[in-house]
């Protein structure tokens, strides 16, 4: 159960059949050895709005598992009065299974041995491959379950960042915390345990660095400071509290007890167990002789690639899309993994939470696409002519148009599955700009940052809008035409142009203050920069010259610059450890290694008809939307 569903029969995957009955495994197996009525079953399969003939479809759903797992009268599906209960041994089940472990680990972090906790722990993690019953969308209480349990990941996870951070293993978890912070930015016990390890690192400058990045994220996105805690940990920081060195490390400047010293080996009734003897524990049986219940390994993209225009993902590293599609990157391989259709002219998008949404601007339409459950979910219209798209931290989506208007969309809560393709009824508002029109924006501190960099149209403002109660804040002068715009480090980033000298340069502007400082970045430039956006600690810029610009945004000052003449690239992204640029040159994308500054691979992918016209990054997968021709 934790990844996607999987039963194997003398280790070989059996056919779970249709997605229906998926599901309906699913659910029992969230409840095994417990009564599961057909109401629960209705409402996680078709939520509000089941059909006419749901209690017939849930009994045949039932019937074809029986089948499968072990036949008419002996499988381990009992009817019950109204419902049904399957039965599973409690230790043959990977969810029983590490939660078993968890409680052992637990154990010995009592006793003070972090080095076995740490052992179990990660057995326990070696579970999960992949986010909880990935690929199947429960309806009713089953979402919060399955949440429930990849919260649980998270928490096991930090719990044995914990454990090594106790043995002394402050800088091997270093690179790790970066990348859970990226994903998790406003979780204050990551936080905690970078700075400590920072701190243990003899990295103290660092350690203070991170709180303040730690800072600037809560009042960007919160309005609020961190709390007591973390400031106590600073101070500690400031102060070199000796505690800062015992094995309790974060809990003893947090008012916790210090943890008892770590015993010198584990219990004899809880043998360690090696790393290459992980997989084994991975294959746990049912009840039924013969059968399992385990998590697959497989990539969000392989599942993904089944839907939308039923393509087979290809296998080549170089493969060219079609238009009217977006593409999905393998970010180890740079391999093109899915393509599996995507609307009229898709182009920008915008991420947040588990919802990727994507502007098709031929049928003036967002397509939302669930990155937990890997699927699309029905468009619905956004106007007569969407220009760009950003998404608030309440999951809800704003868009501009090509008027002085942009455009706040509430997403719906659900939909019907029974119906999958009838369009969706959502709430929309919409909030006037002080621009010519509307156009790139970005979301930052509680505002809306909305540009006008419409062809044909100069904007030298910014307008402000505030999404909590949806209505113009402010709009502050530049002075300068504007071309793109992102939020991060607590300020917005506006790239803008002089068409009297032909100069590019990035504008910093704050919340709360009209003050703009201005970065020149390139002259001689013929349009200003092309894309901008936050990541890695830096500002990226793509000038229309050709050039990636890599910016400090505490200065700022550039502090690299990569020559991509060759590529032409023309829209930015940071995620899984890079940097991605799409490129006009061969319809391209390029990987940069932010670290080194300099181009990985660079993966042809559109045809003269296909042209990358959005790009997002994950941890996990590169989207790239292909419009036709352009991405007009």
């Amino acid at each position: 159960m934790l990844g996607p569903l999987e039963v194997l029969e003398d280790d070989r995957p059996l056919d779970l059949g249709r997605l229906k009955e998926r599901t309906v495994l699913a659910v029992l197996l969230l409840h095994a050895n417990e009564f599961v009525s057909r109401e629960r079953l209705i409402d996680e399969l078709w939520g509000a709005a089941p059909p006419a003939t749901a209690t017939k479809a849930v009994n045949v759903y039932v019937s074809k598992l029986r089948k499968t797992l072990g036949g008419n009268g002996d499988g381990p599906i009992a009817t019950a009065d109204g419902g049904y209960r399957l039965a599973v041994a409690p230790d043959l089940l990977d969810v029983n299974r590490m939660r078993v472990l968890v409680a052992a680990a637990r154990e010995r972090m009592a006793d003070g041995d972090s080095a076995a906790a740490s052992r179990l722990l990660e057995e326990a993690l070696a579970f999960w491959r992949g986010p909880t019953l990935a690929g199947l969308s429960l309806e009713s209480v089953g979402r919060d379950e399955v949440a429930q349990l990849d919260e649980l990941r998270l928490t096991v996870l930090m719990d044995r960042i914990d454990c090594d951070l106790a043995a002394g293993h402050h800088e091997h978890v270093l690179g790790e915390l970066q990348v859970l912070i990226r994903e998790h930015p406003l979780r204050e016990r990551l936080r905690a345990q970078q700075m400590l390890a920072l701190y243990r690192a003899d990295r103290q400058a660092d350690a203070l660095d991170a709180y303040q990045k730690a800072r600037h994220a809560l009042i960007d996105e919160l309005g609020i400071e961190p709390s007591e805690s973390l400031q106590r940990l600073q101070q500690a920081i400031l102060r070199h509290d000796a505690a800062l060195e015992i094995p309790a490390g974060t809990a003893a400047t947090n008012g916790a007890a210090p943890a008892p010293t770590p015993a010198t080996a584990a219990p004899a009734e809880l043998p360690q167990r090696s790393r290459r003897r992980r997989p084994a524990l991975r294959r746990r049986y049912l009840a039924v002789p013969g059968l399992a219940v385990v998590a697959a390994v497989a990539a969000t993209v392989a599942v993904l690639s089944t839907h939308g225009s039923g393509r087979k993902p290809p296998s080549s590293p170089v493969s060219y899309v079609q238009p009217d599609s977006y593409a999905v990157i393998d970010p180890a391989t740079g391999k093109l993994v899915g393509d599996p259709g995507g609307g009229v002219k898709p182009g920008p998008m915008a991420l947040v939470g588990n919802t990727l949404w994507i502007v098709t601007r031929g049928n003036g339409q967002i397509q939302p696409y669930d990155l937990r459950a890997q699927r699309e979910t029905p468009p619905f219209p956004a106007g007569a002519a969407p220009y760009d798209i950003a998404a608030d931290a309440d999951g809800n989506a704003w868009v501009s148009d090509r008027k002085p208007v942009v455009t706040w969309i509430r997403h719906p809560a659900s939909y019907d599955t029974h119906h999958p393709y009838a369009t969706p009824v959502v709430t929309t508002q919409n909030i006037q700009v002080h621009l010519p029109g509307a156009g790139a924006e970005a979301v930052g501190a509680g505002y809306l940052w909305v540009i006008s960099d419409l062809p044909g149209r100069i904007g030298r403002s910014v307008s402000l809008v505030d999404v909590r109660h949806r209505r113009l804040a402010s709009t502050i002068p530049l002075g300068r035409q504007t071309t793109a715009i992102a939020y991060g480090y607590g300020s917005a980033w506006i790239g803008a142009y002089d068409p009297q000298d032909s100069t590019a340069s990035l504008m910093k502007v704050r919340p709360g203050s009209e003050r703009v400082e201005s970065l020149q970045l390139e002259t001689g430039d013929g349009a200003g920069p092309l894309a901008v956006t936050v990541g890695d600690g830096s500002v990226w810029v793509v000038t229309s010259r050709g050039s990636l610009l890599r910016i400090d945004p505490g200065k700022p000052q550039v502090i690299a610059r990569i020559p991509m003449s060759a590529e032409r690239p023309t829209l930015l992204a940071v995620g899984a450890g890079s940097v991605w640029t799409a490129n006009l040159i061969r319809y391209s994308v390029s990987q940069i290694d932010p670290h080194e500054n300099t181009i990985v691979r660079t993966i042809p992918l559109g045809s003269y008809d296909a042209v990358p016209c959005g790009i997002a990054a994950t941890h996990h997968d590169v989207f790239v939307t292909f419009g036709e021709t352009t991405c007009s």
